[in-house]
């Protein structure tokens, strides 16, 4: 373990940002979790590719940073508690500012490598299918598909998000992937585990490992036109019906949005067309126009 960058904190010990390195040469691949510090799926997968790197000879050298924010991580939340800001709406930083300037800088300069990947769950109140997000087309679509997780997303833009650390990594000329797998605030170890053996088919993949890896069961391979997107219409109690990776058909019933006290029926929510749930709204009190599910285009 190296410690890459260090930094005073006003009152506890300093912060660290700490990677783990394997194999010899410059850097082919890095990746990247934990910037956000209630996303844990990210970090346990990073863990077990580790546990894996460990035990393979490597033709090329691979960088972990399991953990960015390792204060957000000891809190609970999201964002660097001191000041409540994004990491990951920092880059590309700056080593003089403030201090989650000052880490987005370290953390972008220490990951400059021929493959990127940055490592999320969803947000606290929803669940995400496995998937991996890249640019409509180029490269990045290969290594996205190498992955073989059940979900590639290609999205508008080359850089997907503009002050992000996969935009900051597609700046600098790196190929750069968006990984998203969960949901915040929960560690789900199945989940974790998909993430990790995706991982590993991308070092398979680009020929740093040789170690055999069970295929995926990739389920969509998608863009924004391929997916539909629920809202509520009304506020209430959520009660979903089906869960990410179930296949529906139109008129499906997702889910209900129920009275909070008494629990009747306000709305029922049904598939407006046939293919897998990507996305699914965990945490049960919402208002309405909130996002509630997604379903994306089967690939078969």
């Amino acid at each position: 373990m190296t410690e890459l960058f260090r930094l005073e904190a006003p009152y506890r010990e300093p912060f660290t940002l700490r990677c783990l390195d394997f194999g010899a040469g410059p850097i082919r691949v890095a990746l990247v979790a934990g910037q956000h510090g209630n996303e844990l799926n990210g970090v346990h997968a990073l863990n077990l590719v580790a546990r894996s790197l460990r035990l393979s000879k490597l033709n090329g050298a691979v960088r972990l940073i399991p953990v960015v924010n390792t204060f957000g991580l000891d809190h609970g939340t999201k964002r660097w508690p001191f000041d409540d800001r994004d990491i990951n709406q920092a880059f590309p930083g700056d080593p003089e500012g403030s201090a989650v300037a000052r880490i987005a800088h370290a953390l972008l300069e220490a990951t400059r490598a021929e493959v990127c990947v940055d490592v999320h769950s969803g947000s606290p109140l929803v669940c995400e299918l496995p998937q991996v997000r890249a640019p409509l087309a180029g490269r990045e679509v290969t290594l996205a598909r190498s992955m073989e997780l059940p979900m590639v997303w290609r999205r508008e833009g080359d850089r997907i998000e503009a002050t992000g650390l996969v935009g900051a990594w597609r700046e600098a000329g790196c190929a750069a992937l968006h990984v998203v797998g969960g949901r915040g605030a929960t560690l789900d170890t199945g989940f974790a585990r998909v993430l990790a053996d995706g991982l590993l088919r991308l070092l398979r993949h680009l020929g740093i490992i040789s170690m055999r890896v069970e295929p995926g069961a990739q389920l969509v391979d998608t863009t924004r036109r391929g997916v539909s997107y629920h809202y509520s219409n009304v506020g209430g109690f959520w009660v979903p019906e089906v869960g990410v990776g179930d296949r529906v058909r139109p008129g499906h019933l997702l889910g209900s949005t129920c009275e909070m006290v008494g629990g009747d029926m306000l709305e029922q929510v049904r598939a407006e067309r046939e293919g897998v749930v990507v996305t699914m709204r965990r945490y049960p009190v919402v208002h309405a126009g909130e996002q509630l599910v997604r379903v994306a285009e089967s690939v078969s």
